[in-house]
């Protein structure tokens, strides 16, 4: 089993990427950049949060015209991690941490007419709840819809959720 510090992921995501024939700054193929990710958020993450119950590790897609984007439309598959809090005296609380792939498309109008802007969260528990829920975000409409278009370019981040 391949365990990678949280630090480390974005190395990890954009080598996974190559390894699927995209570059991590260029993604040509949403299919390609879904299944590098998909193997990506299975990959188990250390120096996160471990406390029970938590939302320590899980991924987010989402999709649409986001201002954060400049209004692009676009689809991005978000790996989220709870870290201890590196500022010393708050040892309960966390910072959470985001690997981000955003993939933008040429604007034809999909966004506006036939995707509404929107985001699912995911945060699976063990390996069978990842599987599950990584099928699922996979058969979603928005995900089939945008999967058989090319993005026109990408970007890879990570970076602490605001």
């Amino acid at each position: 089993m391949t365990l990678v510090d949280w630090r480390a992921s974005l190395h990890l995501l954009a080598s996974i990427l190559r390894q699927h024939g995209q570059a991590p700054g260029a993604i040509t193929d949403t299919r390609a950049a879904w299944a590098a990710f998909a193997e990506f958020a299975q990959t188990k993450v250390i120096g996160i949060d471990t406390q029970p119950d938590s939302d320590s590790d899980g991924f987010i897609l989402q999709w649409g015209r986001r201002s954060w984007h400049d209004h692009r439309p676009s689809m991005s598959f978000t790996r989220q991690v709870a870290v201890p809090y590196a500022g010393g005296h708050f040892d309960d609380f966390v910072e959470l941490w985001q690997i981000e792939l955003v993939l933008f498309y040429e604007d034809s109008g999909m966004f506006s007419s036939h995707l509404d802007q929107d985001t699912s969260f995911y945060f699976p528990n063990d390996d069978e709840e990842w599987q599950a829920a990584l099928a699922e975000a996979q058969d979603f409409p928005p995900f089939q819809a945008v999967a058989k278009i090319a993005p026109v370019s990408s970007s890879l981040t990570l970076e602490r959720a605001a």
